[in-house]
């Protein structure tokens, strides 16, 4: 009986440790890899609304990355689409995106992530549409950098996730130092 009881208290403990262990990979797995889709969904999802808002062309292409309430409240792309851009007079041709990835916080469990992100739109050049030929001389107007925390969903519908937020901390200044 002693030796029975061994042998059960040795198996017990084999296939909790065991158990452990596997969950510890399964979260391992799904953290890693929400990581990855949010990392992607974020470098390209900003630089395309970026795009968008330069150049008003493939807005349809942001539902991909963002959620349909969040680019309907959009003010940067409000203002894209409205007569007060500081873009429509221009064929912007060349600009130089960059993104940094402060912090991504995720867990497996979750449907939301947060993140923290800077924002750099360096360089933006453009002609000037002939019919503002009068109105606008120089360069298109800088790009506001800023940073921004933003808050992505896991769609239940589709278990996508898309960005559904973002807040900009008006306490950031730029140093150029992208």
């Amino acid at each position: 009986m002693k030796y029975l009881r061994r042998l059960i208290s040795f198996v017990a403990v084999k296939m909790v440790l065991f158990t452990a262990i596997m969950a510890i990979i399964v979260c391992a797995f799904y953290i890693a890899f929400n990581l990855g889709n949010a990392y992607i969904l974020i470098s390209e999802g900003m630089e395309k609304r970026a795009v968008v808002a330069l150049t008003r062309e493939n807005a349809t292409d942001l539902n991909g990355y963002f959620t349909g309430s969040f680019l309907n409240a959009d003010k940067t792309l409000e203002v894209a689409f409205s007569d007060a851009s500081p873009y429509l007079p221009y064929n912007i041709t060349d600009y130089e995106y960059e993104i940094t990835i402060e912090s991504l916080r995720v867990w497996p469990w979750g449907d939301e992530i947060v993140c923290t992100v800077i924002e750099h739109v360096n360089g933006i050049k453009g002609n000037v549409k002939a019919a503002y030929a009068s109105d606008v001389s120089g360069d298109p107007a800088a790009w506001m950098s800023g940073r921004y925390e933003l808050r992505l969903k896991k769609q239940p519908d589709s278990g996508q996730w898309k960005i559904s937020a973002i807040y900009q901390d008006n306490n950031y200044k730029d140093t150029g130092d992208a």
